[in-house]
């Protein structure tokens, strides 16, 4: 099969995440199968493949390398379905990347491209949900607005939710160039303004916020003892939201108020302090890999 995307952090992942030979794993974000080719390759026992863009998974059914490996189940859905339609397994290890894959950018008609036309889309699975377009004619700017600070803190989202909507009600907003546009001229050297707003963006329309809060828990639950849940986020609101939900699970105190209220139970505790980012030879290779970071926790 065709790779067009480099699994980032490939060394730590096998690293942090133990494979043995009588391990179950899954991958949540399976995408191009660069991680999970990787674990397969390595003798385990079972793995499970998951992800919500059904042309990924379709792609692989017919061309991947391990398409015909009984040691592998490929299952279609959001993080939040994983765990019913995984039943009653159990996991030596789960890794999570919630980054885009490179064939879903270069693939324009998907909508997260900066650089090339695409529609007002965003979908991870076109056919499932309401695209970026229906979401900007229900929202307020005031609700834009909040969307953009919370999932990627930019700090003029009033300012660009304003700018966002007044061109989309007037038709000058019809593809994702023109959404590119509205956060300003590409700096040489730099990254383009507008990707922060397209992360924002994507998070909005999936609901990535909200899935990880619903199923970071669920999927330490379904960890065995000693079983570890990975997580990859490519984006600073994102690694904030999993370092607090997993300093919770180890016990630790989240929370802002002057008499702590956050529970004292430890389900797992905490193998990376701080996240584990991309070595400089990898940042030479895969420059995508710069802004990864990944953490790890273990179920006591």
């Amino acid at each position: 099969m065709e790779r067009l995307h480099r699994p980032v952090l490939l060394r730590e992942v096998i690293e942090y995440i133990r494979l043995n030979g009588d391990g179950v794993y899954a991958d949540l974000t399976f995408g191009e199968a660069g991680h999970s080719d990787a674990f397969l390759e390595r003798g385990i026992k079972f793995l499970v493949g998951n992800d919500r863009d059904k042309s990924t998974l379709d792609r692989y059914r017919s061309q991947g390398k391990f398409k015909d490996d009984a040691r592998l189940r490929l299952v279609e859905g959001p993080f939040t379905e994983f765990v019913a339609k995984t039943q009653d397994l159990m996991f030596d290890g789960i890794l999570v990347d919630l980054g885009v894959s490179t064939r879903q950018l270069l693939e324009a008609e998907r909508g997260f491209s900066l650089m090339k036309p695409g529609p007002l889309d965003m979908r991870m699975n076109p056919g499932v949900g309401e695209p970026l377009s229906a979401w900007l004619q229900h929202l307020t700017e005031e609700e834009l607005a909040d969307q953009l600070y919370y999932n990627a803190e930019l700090r003029d989202s009033r300012r660009l939710a304003k700018k966002i909507m007044r061109a989309y009600r007037e038709g000058k907003l019809t593809h994702t160039v023109e959404l590119a546009q509205l956060a300003g001229p590409k700096i040489p050297g730099k990254s383009h303004p507008a990707t922060a707003l397209f992360t924002a963006l994507r998070m909005m329309v999936n609901q990535e916020r909200e899935e990880m809060e619903t199923a970071i828990p669920q999927l330490i639950d379904r960890l065995k003892p000693g079983g570890r849940l990975l997580v990859i986020t490519f984006h600073s609101t994102e690694d904030r939201i999993i370092k607090k939900m997993f300093l919770k699970a180890a016990g630790r105190c989240v929370c802002s108020e002057p008499i702590c209220r956050c529970p004292k139970s430890s389900s797992v505790r905490l193998i990376t302090k701080k996240p584990v980012e991309a070595s400089h030879q990898e940042l030479e290779e895969n420059p995508r890999a710069r802004s990864a970071k990944l953490r790890c926790v273990e179920k006591i």
